[in-house]
Parts: structure tokens; C-alpha cells; sequence
């Protein structure tokens, strides 16, 4: 035991290195923040770049999708809406039809 202690005990002494603080450059995204800050799943604001080309994130072809997607959201809506008002409106003349 106590040769495994005097072991230990005579290594060199442990020096924690601190690596140095070198600013982050990023050449692919026109940060106004820090990546620390901008790695996550709901990034902060400044944390990306403006669209450039035409596969990149937001812009008015990001827009127009949601626009149309939307537009169909609403046709889907008010197909339904006037399909369930069409069979309320059968289903209440059959009842008033059978009981006279």
C-alpha cells in the first residue's frame, strides 16, 4: 500500500493548461453573436445570414411556400367546413321528413 502512495505521491504535479482566448471566425455564416451563443435549436436573433441563394433559409421563396401552403390549409377548411353544413342540413330535412 504503501509503495502504490509513494507511487502516486512522486508524479509530476498536475499544471492545468488554459487554452488562449482566440476570437471565432466564421467564414460561411456573418454572425453579430458569438457561436456559443447561436449553436442551438431555437437560434437567437443575429445568429445566421441573409438568403443568398435561392436553397438557403428565409427569403421570399421560403414566403411563397408557406403562403401557399396556407392558402391550401384554408381550402382544406372551408371544403369541410361546408361539407359537415351540406350533411347537418340532409341529415335534419330526413328527420323532419320522417316525422310527418
Amino acid at each position: 500500500m504503501a509503495a502504490i502512495a509513494l507511487t502516486v505521491g512522486l508524479g509530476a504535479p498536475a499544471v492545468a493548461t488554459v487554452p488562449p482566448d482566440v476570437p471565432e471566425e466564421n467564414v460561411y455564416l456573418d454572425l453579430e453573436r458569438s457561436m456559443t451563443e447561436c449553436i442551438s435549436a431555437l437560434p437567437k436573433p443575429g445568429c445566421g445570414r441573409e438568403p443568398v441563394d435561392s436553397g438557403d433559409r428565409g427569403g421570399w421563396q421560403q414566403l411563397l411556400v408557406f403562403g401557399v401552403l396556407m392558402t391550401a390549409m384554408a381550402g382544406i377548411g372551408v371544403r369541410v367546413a361546408f361539407s359537415v353544413r351540406s350533411r347537418s342540413r340532409t341529415h335534419s330535412d330526413s328527420r323532419t321528413a320522417s316525422q310527418n
